[in-house]
């Protein structure tokens, strides 16, 4: 959150579960920053599910980085 407060983009990889938590913690920064968020949870999966869990977030976590270059 530091980074996002001082204007560098740094996305939090974020569980749907912890969403509100991290959203709380944001707010008491007083930071508006980038989540990616996943679903829950992420430890426990098998080598199969944590790279489907890694494929949907990749795509979403490149449109991220494009916009924040300013790219379309």
């Amino acid at each position: 959150m530091e980074l996002e407060k001082r204007g560098v983009a740094a996305p939090l990889v974020v569980t749907e579960t912890f969403l509100p938590l991290v959203q709380a913690q944001a707010q008491a920064r007083r930071v508006t920053p980038r989540f990616l968020v996943v679903p829950h949870p992420v430890g426990g999966l098998n080598e199969a599910e944590l790279a489907g869990r890694i494929d949907g977030a990749a795509a979403e976590l490149l449109r991220m980085a494009d916009e924040a270059r300013g790219r379309p």
